[in-house]
This record gives structure tokens, sequence and C-alpha cells, in this order.
């Protein structure tokens, strides 16, 4: 499966414009037209890890005015029985809150144990997120409280951990040597979610894209499938382990076939992984500089 540097970067892009909302609402409950919360809004953007909270808050209720410090958040994260964390959110343009005095109170937070105790963690955000809301109006007198929980949806995959040679050399005229690659790969939704893993290959010096700006494939096949004939095989250890791997061919100098040739100089190899969703891990780039 080979896939096109152009379509890489169109469904990169496709994925921050879309994909990187990740966070349906659970609730199916009709708003109390009679409160003056609105819905809860939930927005995980992953590639950040940041988590993001919103709501629409009017600023009084019948004769009562709002308590601008009592709009409290309680955010449980993915079991509705952990001890929540509390944020205030709040209407005042920053801290993720885009436009002062808008109504809309909002908070952006990283997805980290560092800032909250409760963060999503990979390995078990495949269910859902729970967080509560709530304000009171006139001196306290009058509370009202949102609840709700998210469904998380998709979750890109994650490039663990990459090994590949940080220097190569040419090997003698007219002979080949070959380097193993690997790229070992999760996917919280699942290993038959990964759809393809790889890496570009970017020459420094020259600033382009080698192999025609194809991807370089990496497999999960244990070397048990024929890639090329007679017998040439990815070079991979074990099947279905999640570890991808590719034996790079290096070849050294004096061949006539430009297809043939090696080139020297810096490299940036950009990996990448993407599921069947056609959505993209972050970018993890090695370098590596081939010497004549």
């Amino acid at each position: 499966m080979k896939f096109h540097i152009h379509t890489w970067l169109n469904l990169l892009l496709l994925f921050l414009a879309t994909f990187i909302f990740w966070g349906c609402p659970d609730s199916a409950s009709t708003p109390d037209p009679d409160s003056p919360l609105g819905e809860l809004q939930f927005t995980y953007l992953q590639h950040d890890q940041i988590l993001y909270f919103a709501i629409d808050v009017a600023s009084s209720y019948r004769t009562s005015s709002l308590d601008t410090t009592s709009t409290k958040l309680q955010w449980f994260g993915t079991e509705k029985t952990n001890t929540p964390d509390p944020f205030e959110l709040k209407d005042d343009g920053e801290d993720g809150d885009i436009l002062k005095d808008d109504g809309l109170y909002s908070l952006k937070i990283i997805n980290d144990s560092l800032f909250l105790s409760n963060p999503i963690e990979y390995d078990s955000s495949t269910g859902k997120v729970y967080l509560e809301f709530q304000a009171t109006y006139g001196n306290g007198l009058t509370k009202f409280m949102v609840e709700d929980s998210f469904y998380l949806g998709n979750i890109i995959p994650q490039i663990e951990t990459i090994t590949a040679p940080d220097t190569i050399f040419l090997p003698d005229s007219g002979s080949v040597i070959f380097q193993l690659v690997t790229a070992t790969v999760k996917d919280a939704n699942g290993s038959s979610d990964i759809r393809g893993v790889g890496f570009f290959s970017y020459h420094v010096d020259e600033s382009t894209f080698l192999n025609e700006g194809n991807i370089i494939n990496l497999y999960d096949d244990g070397s048990e499938v024929i890639l090329y004939e007679p017998n040439f095989t990815s070079g991979d250890e074990d099947p279905n382990d999640g570890t991808y791997s590719f034996k790079i061919p290096v070849f050294g100098p004096g061949n006539s076939d430009p297809e043939l040739e090696t080139k020297t100089g810096t490299f940036w190899w950009i990996f990448d992984a993407v599921d069947m969703a056609n959505t993209h891990s972050n970018p993890d780039t090695h370098t590596v500089v081939v010497e004549p």
C-alpha cells in the first residue's frame, strides 16, 4: 500500500480541519428551556493534547444576576467515580476563552497529569468522559447544574518507538547492504485499525523527497510475504506484534542505474501511521546522515 505525499498532506489538512474535534455528547435529553445554562461543549485536540470546555451562560435569571465566580466545572475524566478536577470557566477572553463578555464561558487545559488528576490516558480512552457544570444566581440563592458525558470516538495512532541508524556508510563500489528500520505503533481502537505505517525520506541538502515523494512502507508481516521477486522480504521479525519493519537497501557507488544509487548527505525520515479512518499520527522525524 502506497500513500503519495500530496495525498498524505491533503489528508492531514482534512484531519486538522475536521477530525481535530473529538467528542460526541452522550446525553439525549432536551435542555430545560427555563434554564439559563446552555449545553456543555467538549473538544479534545488530540495532536496538541488539549482539552477544551465551554457552555453558554446567561448573565441573569429572571431578576437575579449571575455570580461570575460560581461558574464551576467538575471534570471526572473517563470514570464517573473519580474524584473530579475542579475548574472555573470564565468569559474573560483568556485561557481558551475566545471572546470576552460574549456569554460563552470556556477553558482550555493541557491533557497531562501535571495539570489535572484525571487526564485521558491513551490506552483507556475509547469510552466516555464525564463532566458537570454549575452556576449560581442572586448571591447563591438559585443554583443550576448541567451534567453530561461524551463518547470518545476514533483515536489517532501513536508511534511509540523508532529504531533506525543515525549514520550510514556507503558500502564498497558495486555492492549493497541492508539497514533494518522499525517503528512500534499502537492504536487504542485496536491493532486492526492501523491501515499503514511508513516514512517519507527528505534530502535536506537538496530540499527534495526521495522515492518520488512516496512513503516507504513498513510491514508487520513477520517476513512471511514476498515483497519483491525472487525472495525479498521486509525483515520484520514477528507478525502482528505492532512493530513494523523494512530492510532499506544501501547501494555502493559505481552503479550505472540511477535507481541503484544511494545519495549521501543529511536526511529527515518523517514517520507516519494512518488508521482505517484516514486519521494520522503525530509525525515523528528521525535524522540520518549518509556518509560516502
